[in-house]
């Protein structure tokens, strides 16, 4: 079992008073608009809005990346794509799994490459392995991937009750309505339903931590959505304050809000000898 801080929470406390000064060039319209643009048949085969123009920048991507391993680009395929909103950065990106002919190599191999429709560019962070004739994502990403939450154990991907399109779009819609109508700025932005949502965090943290006294504030961290033809989810984060029996200083904890389900999960635990709340992440030994 590791054990690590999330220190993402102290470092929206410190920046909190940057972020006005931030400029955020990708509007949350763009999310919408992107979303509107998909087709979906049904089979439930999604194709994004510019898809033709798309697959000529990721064949120019590929031909630049590795010019001496790649002989060309077979087949392009749509595998997802996903959006992230909070106060202090906003992107969303579609993710593409590439066939690629290398040389002298019969088999055909596959990698992933991400394309960005604000900036309109492809990147990628697979390397080739000449030794093991394959695409590998590069090690620091794989480091990264092992600190994500498990999102199917906080109930939020693989569920049998999941998002359509409309509920991303309502979604984002709703920042903007609010935003109209509270008379905030881009970088002020609060989801709708933000009391609702507050009283069952409340009601959660009491019913779920035996030694949380009270729940001071809750702040709005982040939205992500995901789309693709095998799973769709969307979730909210926010941090807690938390009192806690015994202890002056007040803490944080993170919590999900699902809101299909209109469900809050959590994956934090207090750790009695840190005095913290913690994420705990379990090693595949111990699994």
């Amino acid at each position: 079992m590791k054990l690590r801080f999330f220190t993402s929470l102290l470092l929206s406390m410190l920046t909190t008073s940057l972020v006005n000064c931030q400029i955020i060039n990708v509007k949350i319209n763009d999310f919408v608009d992107q979303h509107n643009g998909f087709e979906e048949n049904e089979e439930g085969e999604i194709n994004p809005i510019n898809l033709k123009e798309i697959n000529k920048r990721i064949r120019f991507f590929i031909e630049e990346k590795h010019p001496d391993i790649v002989e060309f680009t077979r087949n392009i395929i749509w595998d997802s794509y996903g959006t992230f909103l909070s106060p202090s950065d906003r992107h969303h990106s579609h993710t593409f799994i590439v066939q690629v002919k290398v040389t002298d190599v019969d088999r055909l191999k596959y990698l992933e490459v991400h394309y960005d429709p604000y900036k309109k560019k492809v990147s990628g962070d697979f390397e080739w392995i000449p030794e093991d004739e394959e695409f590998y994502l590069v090690n620091e990403k794989v480091e990264d991937q092992k600190l994500l939450p498990n999102l199917k154990n906080l109930e939020i991907s693989n569920q049998e009750q999941i998002p359509n399109l409309k509920d991303f779009i309502d979604e984002h819609q709703g920042f903007i309505d609010e935003i109209k109508r509270l008379d905030l700025n881009e970088n002020e932005i609060v989801p709708i339903n933000v009391a609702k949502i507050n009283k069952l965090i409340r009601a959660f943290n009491k019913a779920n931590y035996s030694n949380v006294e009270y729940t001071r504030n809750i702040i709005w961290d982040s939205y992500t959505t995901f789309l693709s033809p095998f799973d769709k989810y969307n979730f909210h984060v926010f941090i807690a304050q938390v009192k806690v029996e015994g202890i002056n200083r007040l803490k944080y904890l993170e919590v999900f809000y699902n809101p299909v389900s209109e469900k809050i999960t959590a994956d934090f635990k207090w750790i009695e000898e840190d005095e913290e709340f913690f994420r705990v992440f379990e090693t595949d030994e111990e699994s």
